[in-house]
């Protein structure tokens, strides 16, 4: 319970996915507690979670700490689909890992022995029945072709508003146009946050506040060990080439993936040096963000477009009709941040996406919820312990680098 005069026994910094999941889970996990999400613009998920290209990939051999967090996004979408009575636009097309060097049909091996370890299905295809599914797959630049026919995508932010409006059925409360500017701390525990229009108290806070996480973790002289760093993808206009339905395709060696979108195709690239901003640079609304480097993403896309084009040779046709650029919370370990702050009791963090926020999102509000109402975790949270690098400074430039490498290497989705 609260203390006299406190707002709420919870409060929940942020209404993007993982805010929006952590509020849902708290109220099924506390469903006496008083739960009031904060959110600075008018809607949930407005900034990086409505910009996700939110492939839901269920393996990863590199990071198999993450997979449990991942199943429980799936299963959280079918007990959405049972409380909202109206199933969630899930689009079960599957994911087709395309190799075209020895190197990456390793990475696939590895990825299949890991699907074998952990029931999960994986089939490998003929290079025929890999281009049947993907007509504009170049069968020349492939030596391997396996499926995840169970992964998925979805609209991410119909699956933030899906989390919302099932917390709100349970009782929580969202309070839009709210900005926090900090966390109220006294001696070492959290007393409340301080807005705009005044304070606001609870003994838990609930950081999920995605790019801007650091602006209100940093004062309080403990870092969190993650960085904005630029994500960013391309949408072509509709083409005959681009069935609505063909599987996500992932392609290492082009560090590349791709989505079918409504007879179109999305993709994205990541560069071979990713760019990081410091976080007390960020303004308050980065949903059309222009890097000055690069704003209209030329740049970026014609530094990846031969190792993209061997796979898709249609590239050099097909008309760009967006471009889109925002950010994604790095690690250097590629590990999310998801635990109590040090030294400060009741800060709950829920941050550090690594570019599988809403892949995860269950995972992220079953996680928090569960260390708020004081229960032992279903997932092993000790990777993903936010003082596991020690004391950062998430504005120094090489540990900027390093949270921006983190994403270079990435080749999963």
């Amino acid at each position: 319970m609260s203390p006299a005069g406190a707002t709420a026994d919870v409060l929940v910094v942020g209404g993007g996915i993982l805010g929006c999941s952590a509020a849902w889970h708290l109220t099924r996990l506390c469903p006496t507690a008083r739960i009031v999400v904060l959110e600075r613009h008018g809607s949930v998920a407005t900034q990086a979670s409505s910009q996700a290209a939110a492939l839901l990939t269920r393996a990863r051999p590199g990071a198999v700490v993450v997979m449990p967090l991942v199943a429980r996004t799936f299963a959280a979408m079918d007990e959405l689909a049972d409380e909202l009575a109206q199933p969630l636009p899930l689009h079960r097309n599957g994911t087709l890992h395309a190799a075209g060097s020895a190197a990456a049909v390793g990475e696939q091996q590895a990825l299949a022995a890991t699907c074998a370890e952990h029931g999960l299905r994986a089939e490998s295809l003929d290079l025929a029945e890999a281009c049947r599914l993907v007509p504009w797959l170049n069968a020349a630049a492939v030596r391997s072709a396996l499926l995840m026919p169970d992964d998925a995508f979805i609209d991410p932010y119909l699956l933030a508003d899906a989390y919302a409006r099932a917390a709100r059925r349970r009782g929580a409360r969202f309070r839009f146009g709210t900005e926090v500017t900090s966390i109220n701390v006294e001696a070492d525990r959290v007393t409340g946050v301080a807005t705009a229009e005044g304070e606001l108290h609870a003994p838990v806070v609930v950081l999920a506040a995605g790019t801007w996480a650091n602006r209100l973790a940093a004062p309080l002289g403990a870092g969190l060990p993650m960085a904005p760093v630029r994500s960013q993808y391309w949408l072509t206009e509709t083409d005959p080439l681009f069935p609505r339905a063909h599987p996500a395709v992932l392609l290492p060696e082009a560090r590349a993936y791709t989505r079918p979108e409504l007879g179109a195709l999305l993709f994205g690239v990541r560069e071979p040096a990713s760019i990081s901003v410091d976080p007390a640079a960020l303004p308050a609304d980065t949903s059309g963000y222009a890097f000055a480097d690069d704003p209209d993403g030329w740049a970026s896309l014609e530094e990846g477009a031969p190792s993209l084009r061997r796979f898709l040779p249609a590239l050099d046709r097909v008309a760009i009709r967006r471009y889109v650029a925002g950010f994604s919370t790095y690690t250097p370990d590629s590990l999310f941040v998801i635990g109590e702050m040090p030294g400060t009791r009741g800060l709950f963090v829920a941050s550090g996406c690594c570019g599988a926020g809403i892949a995860a999102s269950g995972g992220f509000g079953e996680a928090v919820a569960s260390l708020v109402a004081g229960e032992t975790p279903p997932f092993d949270l000790a990777p993903f312990h936010p003082g596991r690098f020690g004391p950062v400074d998430p504005s120094a430039p090489a540990f900027r680098a390093s949270c921006a490498a983190a994403r270079s290497r990435k080749t999963a989705g």
